[in-house]
């Protein structure tokens, strides 16, 4: 089951302006031995500039086709941890590049993970949980950390039930886990409960969800809408609701993964 393209307001809130695609000429740092013979491509995070030239290092990171992409940074080699990331629907990359970068500053097996969003999330979540189990049992990685933002934290706890009893640590962040108007009527494989919520498979144990919650009325994708697509009774092991601005400026729905992934590693903004 796939989800069409619907040109309707409420999907164009949701999916933030249309992708751009291009090519990019910066180069891209080889792939380790394993990678390579799993034809894993990967991606120098030095490369990724910010400031003025963000929206192309977003760019660059969604110009690479579906799947895992390796990010590295050459000083690092703590590889004791598979992270993750996952990106959201029609996302055009930026709101990644700053904290991807800070990521890569302290895992050195990192990995961005490409999909095509035209996809139910149930279905996205099943390949997303079959490539993480791959690749955790050809390393040798103590645990499995994953980041999944907006229609991503939709795919990401849809794969927590999928690992089974791996040890892994899921944030979903900015998600609309409730269900989102229009965005999800052709997924005839997704389950509702009576309150017209979403409903998703238990995980193990093992598994531990962390929901990262944005102001509902601070967030540009979910403020027109009568009620916050975020709010749902799931067994979170911590729910934590995000500060209504960072840095002086308003904390909306791409920044909230800058927010989170360097809260992580210990580089806290300003409210």
């Amino acid at each position: 089951m796939v989800i069409k393209t619907k040109l309707t307001g409420v999907v164009l809130v949701l999916s933030w302006l249309t992708l751009w695609q291009c090519s990019s000429s910066a180069p891209r740092a080889a792939t380790s031995s394993k990678d390579t013979a799993a034809g894993i491509p990967s991606l120098d995070v030095n490369t990724l500039e910010e400031g003025t030239e963000i929206q192309s290092s977003g760019e660059e990171l969604m110009d690479y086709p579906g799947g895992l992409i390796a990010l590295r940074n050459g000083d690092q080699s703590n590889d004791s941890v598979l992270v993750v990331a996952v990106h959201g629907y029609q996302s055009r990359g930026y709101e990644w590049v700053t904290g991807l970068k800070h990521l890569a500053e302290h895992f050195g097996a990192l990995y961005f993970y490409r999909y095509d969003w035209q996809m139910c999330p149930d279905q996205i979540g099943q390949e997303l949980a079959a490539t993480i189990r791959t690749k955790f049992k050809a390393g040798h990685y103590q645990r499995i950390l994953v980041f999944g933002h907006s229609y991503g934290g939709l795919v990401v706890t849809y794969a927590a039930a999928e690992l089974g009893r791996l040890k892994a640590e899921i944030h979903v962040i900015a998600a609309p886990l409730s269900g989102f108007p229009g965005l999800l009527d052709d997924c005839g494989s997704l389950v509702y409960d009576q309150q017209d919520k979403l409903v998703y498979p238990p995980w193990k144990p093992s598994v531990a969800v962390i929901q990262h919650k944005t102001v509902h009325s601070q967030d540009g994708a979910f403020r027109d809408l009568a009620s916050d697509p975020q709010e749902i009774d799931l067994p979170f092991r911590q729910i934590i609701e995000l500060p209504p601005t960072m840095d002086g400026h308003r904390l909306g729905h791409n920044w909230s993964v800058s927010w989170v992934l360097d809260e992580y590693v210990g580089r806290p903004h300003r409210y």
